[in-house]
């Protein structure tokens, strides 16, 4: 197959040239769905919208930088990065995408990184050192949404990691928990490891009171599991309740709980983090904290904004609150 073009785009997604023209270009006369469906269908292609620059300037430009894994996961990172491209575009700010494998950072990928001249860069989560390296030296406004790692030159827009995780165990222990775990990476995220850390600060608050075990394993594999772990943990310390670092952990966790013979919430108890749809859908519904995906795009993309437009001041981080939602999941001991 030869380039992607737009009239190949236009044909793919079933509309007109003109409507992938005004889409990729960041133009606010298309609807959220439509751009995103173009957006997905242009990169799948692999087309390149630097074509797509016009007469404005650069600095009305920002470069949104994300991997295919994060661009195609339609329950979590969709809804945020729609969010940020259609905030920025009814601001008349252009938006180019740079989406990337994990897998296989190139020369030729960072070439154009090194030649864009765009006004801002955004990042989601997956900060690659040569990436973000290339990136630093730009002095250009840097957002890092979900970070993975720390950049104290970029502003980080977080969860509530650790709050949140500090509610989930003082709730447990408020049901009566007195033996809690927490199951995780620390080396997966800033996220994780500032979740494991609320976890870790409300148990110590409880010392004397409660007993603590963390099962951290290693996610280099993105399993997001460690079954031996959990299968060892559970058959011998005296755990009945467990806060989970995000929900897929805590469906992994579920699962494994089910093939040990034990019911959740009647023997063991789970809390998990991010609130997708297969913890809102599984039996029992999951206890989870939500994160607000589309006030958190409009949030970053006001953000971007009023840095290019208005030289606000640069923050170091931005803290999202995750509220609790209360399912079916984890109950009072002895109800």
């Amino acid at each position: 197959m030869g380039k992607p073009t737009l009239e190949l785009i236009a044909k793919e997604c079933g509309v007109t040239k003109g409507l992938v023209s005004r889409a990729l270009a960041g133009k606010n006369n298309v609807s959220d769905q439509t751009r995103e469906k173009i957006i997905r269908k242009a990169t799948e292609l692999g087309y390149d919208t630097k074509r797509l620059r016009n007469s404005k300037s650069n600095l009305s430009h920002v470069l949104l930088v994300t991997s295919t894994r994060i661009l195609f996961k339609e329950d979590f990172w969709q809804p945020i990065i729609t969010s940020i491209s259609s905030t920025l575009s009814r601001q008349n700010l252009i938006v180019e995408y740079m989406v990337f494998d994990e897998d296989n950072v190139d020369s030729n990928l960072l070439k154009k990184l090194k030649d864009s001249t765009c006004g801002a860069f955004i990042v989601m989560h997956v900060t690659i050192k040569e990436i973000m390296d290339i990136l630093l030296t730009k002095n250009k406004p840097i957002v890092v949404v979900d970070p993975k790692n720390f950049y104290s030159e970029a502003t980080q827009f977080k969860f509530s990691n650790y709050d949140s995780t500090y509610t989930a165990t003082q709730r447990l222990i408020e049901q009566g928990h007195k033996n809690i775990a927490f199951y995780g990476s620390d080396s997966h995220s800033t996220s994780f490891r500032e979740r494991h850390e609320g976890f870790m600060a409300c148990m110590e608050a409880h010392k004397g009171q409660v007993q603590s075990y963390s099962l951290i394993f290693d996610n280099k594999n993105k399993n997001f599991a460690d079954e031996t772990m959990l299968t060892n943990a559970l058959t011998k310390k005296p755990i009945t309740a467990i806060v989970c670092a995000n929900d897929i952990i805590a469906v992994n966790a579920i699962k494994t709980i089910y093939r040990l013979g034990r019911v959740v919430p009647k023997d063991i108890s789970i809390i998990g983090f991010d609130n997708i749809k297969a913890g809102e859908l599984m039996t029992p519904a999951l206890s989870t904290f939500n994160i607000p995906r589309q006030q958190l795009g409009e949030e970053v993309a006001r953000y971007v904004t009023n840095v290019l437009k208005y030289n606000r001041i640069k923050l170091s981080q931005v803290v999202v609150q995750c509220d609790y939602i209360e399912r079916n999941s984890n109950r009072k001991i002895g109800a």
